[in-house]
Formats: C-alpha cells, structure tokens, sequence
C-alpha cells in the first residue's frame, strides 16, 4: 500500500455536527409545505445528500425553482446559525500532520462558515471541493475525482473519511479507500454495519477511535 499523503474529510457531520439539525429543519420546512416525513427516516434516507436534491424528489415540477432556492437559503441559514465542531475534532486535526481537504455536498459558503466558525479553517488552507464544481454531486464519483486530479496523487495516495452512505459510495467509486466516521449525533443505530457493507474498510464509533485508526494508515 503506497503511504497516505492526504485525507479528505467529509464536512458535515465529520468535522460539523450539522446533520441532526439539518434534518430537524428541513423537516420543519416541508412540513410547512405539505410534506410529513419522520425525523428518523429523514436521517436514514437522506443524510449526506444535498438540500436541492431532496426538494427535486418532493417537488419535481410542482414548486418553482424560485421557491426551492428560497426554501433552501432559509434552511441553510438555520443550519449554520447552530454549526458546531463535532466534539473532539478541534483536538484531532493538528494531531495529524498529513496535509488535509474537504470534500462536501454543500456549497462553498456553507463550508467556509462551517470552518470558520467552528475554529478548524487553518487545518485545510483553502483546499475545499464543493458540489458547486462538478455536475454531479455525491453519491456520484465526481466530486472524490476532482480532488483527486486536483492534488495530484494517486487513488492509493489518499485517504477519505466518511459518514454518510452517499459519501462513502462516493469515494468508493472513484477508487478511494474510506473510513467511515459515526460519531456525529445524527448517527442511528447500526450506521457503521452500513457503510462497511458499502466498503468502508472501518469504522470509528469515536473521534478517538478516528484518530487511532488515522494513525495506523500513515
């Protein structure tokens, strides 16, 4: 196995505990809209994917792209008013030396806020991939290949932490070795089996546990 030179984390519900509260609102929102969905499946079928895409599924044509946009910026915003670092993430990042990326679902902005807020920018100098660059976002290879091409390694160069079923088919589509991260409070029961069937080579049920397992692969 070639030595890992960088990792790509995940954002939310990685490095930001957004995930719970996303669901929350964005529940919130399409209840208001007409649409009833348990808090739980929202959280089984829906974490790690983007906002645009889940009020695609709703919606369709019935909601003008106007409103959907609207529907989302206001969601987003209740989302980053309540970001936090997910505990023990503040403490993990300068313990690894290995240069680092974010690779996210969500837009530029709601990343650099994200990290900003949270304390953790420095750890990743600048070096984020957001959906808003590629045609399609996860759990489409494109967003793992642009980084890929992007620093320049090989597949086996890098390695990627996960949370999300999405992500981590993701990156396992563009050959990337993942380890799935169930930490986060969004995490139900039985998440980690799933994203090891999904090939995750492992699964850290701590952020101690994380950074354990980061260090054997360096």
């Amino acid at each position: 196995m070639s030595k890992i030179k960088h990792i790509l984390f995940d954002c939310d519900g990685v490095l930001v505990d957004t995930e719970y509260t996303a669901a929350i609102k964005m529940c919130e929102a399409l209840e208001r809209e007409g649409i009833s969905i348990d808090l739980e499946h929202y959280l089984r079928e829906h974490s790690g994917t983007t906002f645009s895409g889940i009020l695609g599924r709703y919606f369709a044509d019935s909601m003008s792209d106007e409103n959907k946009h609207t529907l989302m910026r206001r969601v987003e915003a209740e989302v980053a008013a309540a970001v936090r670092a997910v505990p023990g993430i503040p403490e993990l990042l300068p313990a690894i030396k290995t240069a680092k990326s974010v690779v996210s679902n969500s837009s530029l902005e709601t990343v650099r806020h994200a990290l900003k807020v949270t304390g953790i920018r420095a750890y990743f100098d600048g070096r984020i991939f957001s959906s808003e660059q590629v045609p399609r976002a996860k759990p489409a290879p494109d967003l793992y290949l642009l980084a890929i091409r992007s620093l320049g390694l090989n597949p086996q160069q890098i390695l990627v932490v996960e949370d999300s079923r999405t992500g981590t088919q993701a990156a396992r589509a563009a050959g990337l070795a993942v380890i799935g991260f169930a930490a986060a409070s969004h995490i139900l029961p039985g998440h980690g089996e799933k994203l090891l069937e999904l090939g995750a080579e492992r699964v850290a049920a701590s952020t101690d546990e994380l950074q354990s397992i980061l260090h054997s692969y360096l």
